[in-house]
């Protein structure tokens, strides 16, 4: 073997390593990049129960640990309104000073239990309710319905009316039909 062959084959073997590095460097990358999308989806998901819980001190830890996020290049706004909108509230209005929150002020504070009063609405209202609802979800046509589908279905399960399992079996029924474990009568 010549030198030439012997520093290409050397030559080779580095480019080989480098390689498989890559793809290993490539792999941590992604790891920690889903990492960090579920730990700044959590924070989220946190800071914007605080932010609608009103509470005066809760309410400004959070608008604090949000304000840090932002000065740390980590901004979570975007989460943050997702979340606000998913669980019904205007995301302007939960970011405005407490003084100013106006109608939503002294609601219920989103970490007290809610009391279910699923067993005192009758089977076929809750039935109706949830056809309705996962029609309305199902829409392709219009993405306003399904986010008032979103907004009745949070607004109940805020009451205690938890209609999400109904609805489930509902969009199941529709989408896949009927289970056929289910007796037909």
């Amino acid at each position: 073997m010549t030198t030439d062959q012997t520093e290409l084959e050397t030559l080779r073997d580095e480019v080989k390593e480098q390689a498989a590095t890559a793809v290993g460097l490539r792999d941590i990358i992604r790891d920690l990049r889903k990492r960090n999308d579920q730990m700044r989806t959590l924070v989220a998901e946190h800071i914007a129960k605080a932010l609608a819980s009103r509470d005066h001190d809760r309410w400004h830890a959070a608008h604090d640990l949000a304000k840090a996020f932002d000065e740390a290049q980590c901004n979570v706004d975007g989460a943050i309104d997702r979340q606000l909108t998913e669980e019904g509230w205007d995301p302007r209005s939960a970011w405005k000073n407490l003084a100013s929150c106006g109608a939503r002020c002294g609601t219920r504070d989103p970490w007290e239990p809610t009391a279910d009063v699923t067993a005192n609405v009758p089977e076929p209202v809750r039935r109706v309710l949830a056809g309705h609802l996962a029609d309305m979800l199902l829409d392709p046509r219009l993405d306003e319905t399904r986010t008032w589908a979103r907004g009745i279905t949070f607004a109940l399960k805020e009451e205690g009316l938890d209609l999400t399992d109904v609805i489930r079996k509902r969009i199941t029924d529709i989408t896949l039909g009927p289970d056929p474990a289910d007796p037909p009568f």
